[in-house]
C-alpha cells in the first residue's frame, strides 16, 4: 500500500483529520489570521495614523515601510522552518500566540511613542511596529498561507477554499472595525487579540503528527537537501515569480496601505464618518459575489493556467489603479464643484481593486505548488514572492508616499498604473521564455533515455 492509499486509511481511521475536517480546520486558521491581520494592516490603520496620530502621508509612508523592512528578514527564516517542519505546529503557533498581544502592544507601546511627536521615538516605534507587524502579519501571514495551502492539500482539499475564508476575515473584521472605529478607535486591536486566541486553539485541534512519516502531494519524509536549494535557484519559474513580486505587487502593496486615506478624501470633511459607514455597507454585498468566485477559482486557475492566470491579475492591478486616477481627476476638473462623479468613480475603482486582491495569494500560491520541488514549496512562496514583496515595498512605502504629496493622488495613480502595464507585457515574455526553457529540458531528457 502506497503513502497515498495510507492517507485514506488513516482518514477512516480518524488517526488524522477528515478531508472535511480539514477543510473546516484550515479554513478556520485562515480566518482567524485574516481577522488579525485586517485589523493590523488594513486601510482604517492608515486612517488611524492620520486621524489620531496626526501623521502626513510621508510619516505614514515611512512608518508603513519600516514594518515591511524588518519583515523582510523573516522571510527565508520563515520559509526555511516551513519546509522543514512541514505540517508540525510549533512554528506556525508562535505567530497566533505573539497575536495574542496586538491589544496591549498598540494602546501601550505603540500609541504613547508616536504621540510624542519625537523624531527619535517615532522612529523607535517603527522599528518596534515593523518587528511586531513583521512576526505576526507580513512575514507571518504568508507563512500561515504556505502552512494551511500544505495542509488542505496534504488532506485532498484545494486551496481555493483558503481565499473564500481568508476574504471572509478580511470582510466580517474589516465591517466591524469601521464600525468600532468610529465609537473607539484602540477597540480594533483587542479584536485582533481575540482573533489570534481563536487560531491558537484551532492549531491545537490538529492531527498531523502521522504526516512526518508519508510522503504527500505537498508533504515528503525526505528532509530538505542542498540540491533541491539549487534546483530552485536555476529553474526559470523561480524569476518568473520573483519579477512579478518586485515589479507588480510591489507597487500594488506600497500604495494599498493608504488607499483608505484616499477612497475617504472624495467624501466632503463633514461626511467623513458616514463615508465609512457607507463603504462599509457597500462592501457587504461585493463581498458576496467575492466570495462566490473564490469558492471555485482553482477550477478557473488549472484550466487557463498558473502562468496566465499571473499576467491577467497583474493586468487588473493596472487597470484598477487607473480607474482611481480617472476618479482624481474627476474631482479635479468636475464643473460646479459636485464631487458626486469622482466619489462614485472612487468606489468603482476601490470594488475593481477588492475584487483583484483576493485571487493573488490563490493564483500565487497555486503557481507554486505546480512549479516547484514540494520540499522547497515554502522557500519559493516565502522568499521568490513574499520576501521580494517586502524588499521592494521597504522602499516603495516610502516612495509612493512622497509621489502622493508632492505630485498629488491623480498623477501618481496615472505613473503607477502605466508601470504596472509595462510590467505585466514583460511578465508574459518571461513566461514564454520558462516555457520554453521547460520544453528544452523534457526534450533533453527523452533524447538521453533514447539514446540509452
Amino acid at each position: 500500500m502506497s503513502d497515498y492509499d495510507s492517507i485514506e486509511e488513516l482518514q477512516s481511521q480518524g488517526i488524522i483529520d477528515s478531508r472535511n475536517v480539514a477543510i473546516i480546520k484550515g479554513c478556520l486558521i485562515m480566518f482567524f489570521h485574516s481577522c488579525v491581520f485586517a485589523v493590523l494592516a488594513s486601510q482604517i490603520f492608515a486612517i488611524w495614523l492620520d486621524k489620531q496620530m496626526h501623521l502626513n502621508s510621508l510619516q505614514i509612508g515611512e512608518l508603513l515601510g519600516m514594518k515591511t523592512l524588518v519583515a523582510i528578514f523573516y522571510k527565508p527564516l520563515f520559509g526555511w522552518l516551513l519546509d522543514k517542519t512541514q505540517l508540525r505546529i510549533h512554528f506556525v503557533i508562535t505567530l497566533a500566540l505573539a497575536g495574542l498581544g496586538a491589544g496591549p502592544f498598540f494602546q501601550f507601546v505603540y500609541k504613547p511613542l508616536l504621540l510624542t511627536h519625537n523624531p527619535s521615538l517615532f522612529y523607535a516605534a517603527g522599528v518596534l511596529g515593523g518587528i511586531y507587524f513583521g512576526y505576526v502579519i507580513i512575514a507571518g501571514g504568508a507563512a500561515v498561507w504556505g502552512y494551511t495551502g500544505r495542509y488542505l492539500e496534504a488532506h485532498g482539499g484545494t486551496v481555493d477554499k483558503l481565499g473564500v475564508s481568508s476574504s471572509m476575515g478580511w470582510i466580517v473584521m474589516g465591517f466591524i472595525l469601521t464600525m468600532l472605529y468610529t465609537i473607539n478607535p484602540t477597540w480594533g486591536f483587542y479584536l485582533a487579540s481575540l482573533a489570534a486566541l481563536g487560531m491558537v486553539l484551532t492549531l491545537l485541534s490538529l492531527k498531523v503528527k502521522p504526516f512526518d512519516n508519508l510522503n504527500t502531494r505537498v508533504t515528503s519524509k525526505d528532509r530538505i537537501k542542498f540540491t533541491d536549494l539549487k534546483k530552485l535557484i536555476i529553474n526559470p519559474r523561480f524569476y518568473v515569480l520573483a519579477f512579478f513580486a518586485i515589479s507588480t505587487m510591489t507597487i500594488v502593496y506600497a500604495q494599498y496601505g493608504q488607499i483608505g486615506r484616499y477612497s475617504l478624501s472624495f467624501w466632503p470633511n463633514d461626511m467623513q464618518n458616514y463615508g465609512l459607514k457607507f463603504m462599509a455597507y457597500m462592501g457587504l454585498p461585493i463581498a458576496v459575489i467575492h466570495l462566490l468566485l473564490l469558492f471555485k477559482c482553482s477550477v478557473f486557475i488549472k484550466k487557463f493556467n498558473p502562468s496566465r492566470t499571473l499576467v491577467l491579475v497583474s493586468f487588473c492591478y493596472g487597470l484598477s489603479l487607473l480607474c482611481f486616477a480617472l476618479a482624481s481627476f474627476f474631482k479635479d476638473y468636475t464643473a460646479g464643484g459636485s464631487y458626486v462623479p469622482s466619489l462614485v468613480a472612487s468606489i468603482i475603482a476601490r470594488q475593481m481593486l477588492d475584487v483583484v486582491n483576493p485571487f493573488t495569494n490563490i493564483v500565487v500560491l497555486s503557481y507554486v505548488t505546480t512549479s516547484f520541488n514540494k520540499r522547497m514549496a515554502g522557500t519559493a512562496l516565502l522568499v521568490g514572492f513574499h520576501f521580494i514583496c517586502n524588499l521592494g515595498g521597504s522602499a516603495g512605502n516610502g516612495i509612493v508616499g512622497g509621489m502622493f504629496k508632492n505630485q498629488g493622488w491623480g498623477h501618481s495613480y496615472i505613473e503607477i498604473s502605466i508601470f504596472i502595464f509595462i510590467a505585466t507585457i514583460i511578465l508574459a515574455f518571461l513566461i514564454k521564455f520558462a516555457n520554453n526553457k521547460d520544453k528544452d529540458r523534457v526534450s533533453t531528457h527523452f533524447r538521453s533515455k533514447e539514446q540509452t
